[in-house]
């Protein structure tokens, strides 16, 4: 009995020391305090906010302002052609567009030119003498839209162009009335270096005749020429 009587206090003691070392097992390992909300959100936020404007300086760079299109002031404009060119809406509407740019417009038509009489006649040469333009602008072709051949008419469109030398130039071509032959790809084949603008597909008010533009479709057809012209990046067409 007293050696039962002995064990008593040592058993508590070895029930005591398990329970304290299963309590201290089992305690959760402490780890840093979590961020506030505050913080939390910052950090979420901080990655999209410096890719947006890290994009935004990228595209600074990569898309800068587009040059403004060069003076015209101080220099010389022909319109020359067929009856078109007398259009009292184009050659009105062309000339109050350069006119506010400082340049000096002129114009000269003849009635029923074609692209073959205007080569083989003198008047592009005599209106250069005369002007020394700057810019010359060739509207040719309406009169030439039923030559079945229209490919016959390159070499009259490139001894054009030639004339017209060094300068900068445009050739306006007619804006159709019947149907669509193979002029207009001839035309824009044949003018390079001058810069072609199709207007074969314009919608333009018509006179009776169903051929010449109304004096309202004629400054409408100006102010699409001139949306070209005036174009960064000039491209062989017109907007519809």
């Amino acid at each position: 009995m007293q050696f039962f009587a002995l064990l008593r206090p040592l058993g508590a003691f070895v029930g005591s020391a398990l329970v304290m070392a299963c309590s201290h097992r089992d305690a959760p390992i402490a780890g840093p305090e979590p961020a506030p909300p505050a913080a939390r959100e910052d950090r979420r936020e901080a990655g999209p906010l410096r890719l947006a404007a890290a994009v935004e300086e990228k595209d600074a760079g990569v898309n800068p302002p587009s040059a403004p299109p060069p003076s015209l002031t101080g220099r010389t404009v022909l319109l020359v052609g067929d009856s078109m060119v007398g259009n009292p809406g184009l050659a009105k509407g062309l000339d109050a567009h350069f006119a506010s740019e400082g340049a000096k417009f002129v114009h000269d038509f003849k009635v029923s030119e074609s692209i073959q009489s205007f080569d083989k006649s003198a008047r592009l040469r005599r209106l250069m003498e005369k002007h020394h333009p700057d810019i010359v602008i060739v509207t040719l072709g309406v009169n030439d839209a039923t030559v079945p051949y229209p490919q016959a008419l390159a070499t009259n469109v490139q001894n054009i162009v030639k004339r017209v030398g060094a300068r900068e130039c445009y050739w306006m071509g007619p804006p159709s009335w019947k149907k669509e032959t193979a002029l207009i790809s001839v035309i824009r084949d044949n003018a390079l270096p001058c810069k072609f603008f199709d207007s074969s597909q314009l919608k333009l008010a018509r006179a009776g005749d169903g051929v010449h533009p109304t004096d309202r479709g004629g400054a409408d057809w100006a102010d699409y020429f001139w949306t070209f012209f005036r174009s960064p990046a000039k491209t062989d067409a017109a907007p519809q």
